[in-house]
Parts: structure tokens; sequence; C-alpha cells
């Protein structure tokens, strides 16, 4: 096998509107800078070549993805469904989706011509490798963020709230962490450490204005240091993972986390076995989602809640108010009747799984994808080539919530991708 990687600055060159967070401004200066990470692996010509890209982003719709997918294709022959573009969910980089600040269509632009040199150098790098995958556990960083009051209320774990009326977390942490390990054949020098872990990078809240990829962007630049080659972090299914939402919420807190995070990539880094020859193969496919549909009641609540605020959304550090769940609701009604078309990669490496999803999939999901799988060791490379928001349990969404309030899929979305997962990853073990 062959590996190459590379990385290249996608920093703004200006003052942007901020993904992930309600804000009032622009951003006012860079803490540290954002990077498009790229590993290809090939096992043959470019046509069997697969390529992963991580952001230093919050997320990025599908067409926006679609086009810089296609144009890799273009120019180096890897097939636009063997290219995974993948958002690390900084919430202290540039507006890419529109949703909570206005669209920075300027920065997609250059965005997408970066994603592609990220590639294309990741090729020019390309060198016979020994390759691994290692599997371990980092349980410290991520919380369940979604917790059951006495009254059956869901509060999320940023909100300040009498602990003695808190049940307890809904949910479980995921603590999984793989790695993929590629080093040079010859010198043993370190390509490429890809590491995957289930979290949210929000330890900035609503309140920073400065660009930052947050606790991961650490995490990268030190194992980065400490290990050569190119570290990249790609996100799992982290739509119910969270930093601790009342502490740590301050550049020691980003230094804090991203050094555990770190440490547990070392340390499974440094006990991953490499080798030649070992086999990679893939599948995509192509499917359908239905959107949510917005009930009389909800658009009626909606409508009272415009004509009390004109439409105006006030910034918020952390979640989002009846404001914009109004805003969301209006546009929800009026697109409830288009499909959203989102396609998935899946390629293994020997026996373990690497498998897209389009948005902020629950962990629950994710984890039900992991132990249903047929493979050894499965990863969800979560917010992959698109972004459909918040997928939710059935339970959740009978519980209530956030990100249930804040969904943009219909209930019966788990379903849906719980199955299409699971027959895509039946697909590629059937190639073994």
């Amino acid at each position: 096998m062959k590996a190459g990687s590379a990385k290249v600055d996608i920093t703004p060159d200006g003052p942007v509107w901020m993904q992930g967070m309600i804000r009032a401004h622009k951003s006012d200066g860079v803490h540290d800078h954002l990077y498009a990470h790229a590993l290809v692996l090939s096992d043959g010509s470019m046509k069997e070549s697969y390529a992963v890209v991580s952001l230093d982003l919050c997320e990025l719709v599908r067409a926006d993805g679609m086009a810089a997918r296609e144009e890799i294709e273009n120019r180096t022959g890897i097939p636009v469904h063997n290219i995974v573009i993948t958002a690390t969910h900084t919430h202290s980089g540039p507006a890419t989706v529109g949703s909570l600040s206005p669209k920075e269509s300027e920065y997609i632009k250059q965005l997408q011509g970066r994603i592609v040199e990220s590639v294309e150098q990741a090729i020019k790098n390309l060198r016979p490798a020994l390759v691994g995958v290692g599997c371990g556990k980092e349980g410290t960083i991520s919380h369940y963020r979604r917790l059951l009051a006495d009254d059956g209320r869901i509060v999320m774990n940023w909100e300040p709230y009498p602990e003695e009326k808190l049940l307890g977390p809904t949910g479980v942490v995921d603590a999984d962490l793989g790695v993929i390990k590629a080093v040079d054949a010859e010198t043993g020098s370190t390509i490429c450490t890809l590491f995957n872990h289930t979290g949210h990078p929000n330890v900035m809240s609503g309140d920073n204005y400065l660009i930052s990829a947050d606790y991961v962007g650490k995490a990268q630049e030190l194992v980065e240091d400490a290990l050569g080659g190119v570290a990249m972090f790609v996100n799992g299914a982290q739509g119910t993972m969270d930093i601790d939402g009342l502490r740590d919420r301050d550049w020691e807190g980003v230094d804090r986390l991203g050094g555990k995070l770190a440490d547990a990539t070392l340390d499974l880094a440094n006990k991953t076995e490499v080798a030649k020859d070992i086999p990679i193969r893939g599948a995509w496919h192509e499917f359908t989602m239905k959107r949510r549909r917005i009930t009389p009641k909800e658009l009626e609540w909606a409508e009272n809640i415009i004509a009390e605020t004109g439409g105006e959304v006030k910034p918020l550090a952390d979640g989002v108010g009846d404001d914009y769940k109004a805003k969301l609701f209006i546009r929800l009604h009026g697109l409830q009747d288009q499909d959203v078309t989102v396609d998935q990669t899946c390629f293994a490496i020997g026996d373990t799984a690497f498998i897209s999803i389009p948005g902020e999939l629950f962990t629950e999901i994710g984890m039900r994808i992991k132990a249903e799988s047929p493979f050894a060791h499965t990863y969800l490379l979560g917010l992959a080539n698109g972004h459909v928001g918040y997928i939710p349990t059935r339970v959740a969404i009978h519980l209530g919530g956030y990100e249930v309030d804040t969904r943009s899929m219909d209930d019966m979305t788990e379903e849906l991708v719980v199955a299409k997962s699971l027959e895509l990853l039946r697909r590629v073990k059937s190639l073994s």
C-alpha cells in the first residue's frame, strides 16, 4: 500500500461570521490556525484509492463538499465516492452553513480550492507505506449532555440547574478511540496519524470571537509535534456528546482537553502495529432522507413568536432561543415536501471499517451500528460529505430537548440510517 498526507491552511483572511453559536458580530482575530488535513491511501491506481479530508470547521453542506469532490476526481482520478470530507465540528470557525450566522460564501469558494490542493499534495507525497489500525478508549473528555430532570424535562449539560433535581444522563458516553497509523516503509517516519473520537469541540462558547480549531486542533498540534507527519482528527457520532458544559470554558480548558486527547492518541499510536500489504476495500451508496414535518400547532407557535420578535434572533453563548426555533420551523415548513439526498462511503483496512455519516448522529445510534457491524471494529466518520443536522433516536424525540427541537429530518431517520449503514458495511465485508 502507498500512503500520502498533507495539510493546507484554511484560516480566513479577515473577519468572518462564525458557525456553531449565535454571535452578535463577525470574528475579531485568530487564536490558532485552521487546516484541511488530507490522507490518501492507495492499493493500486487512483481509481482504487481513497481520500479522507478533515476540515477544522463546524460543518459543510453536501453541495459545497461535492463541488470539491468532483474537482478532485477531475484532477486526480480518485472517484467522488472514494472521497470523504469531514468537519471536526469546532464552534469557532467560519460560518459555512448559514443556519446560525450568515453564510460566508466567498470563504467557501476559497475553501473548495484548498480542499482540492490538500488532496493533490497528499498524492504528490504518496510513497510505499506500512499501515496499521489501533483501537482504544478515552472516556474522560466527552460527557453525555442530555440530562433528565425530576419533572421529566430534558436539561442540557451547559444549563445551570439545581443538581438535586437532576436524575442523571439519559445515555452513555462513546469512549472509543481509533487510529489509522501510516509510516514510510523504508524509514519508518510518520506519514499520517488519523484519530477518531466522539466529542463536541465547543470549549469556547459563543462569547468567543477568535478563530480556533478548539481542543481537537490542540490535540492535532501535539500529536504532530510528537510523531511528525500529519495528524488529523475525525469526529464520530457526536450528537449527544459534549465537553463538561459548566467548566473549562476558556483557553486553558482547550489546552487541557486537547492535551488529554493527544496523550490518549499518542499512547494508542505507539502501541499500534503496522504492516505492508494490508488490503483496503470499500463501497458507497446514495439514498434519500425525508424532512421533518412541522405540525399545525408548531407552525402557529412559530408565527406567534415571529410576530413578537419581528424575526430578530438574539445572540447566545450556548444553545438557541425560541426566536431561532421559530424561524427554523417556518423554514422547515416550506421545505418539508423536499427529500434530502445523501451518500455514504465505507472503506475497510483489514477487519476495521470506517463509514461516513452526513450529520450529527446521536451517540446511541452510532454505538448500535458499531455493535451490529460485521467488522471486528467499526468507526463512524461524522459530519461527513454533507450536513443534515441532528439525527436523534425515536426515544429522544419522545423526550424532547434541544437537539430534538432543532432537528431537520423526520422521526424515522434513526431506523433509515441504521439500516443503510449496516447494508453498506455488509457489502464491504463481502468484498473480503
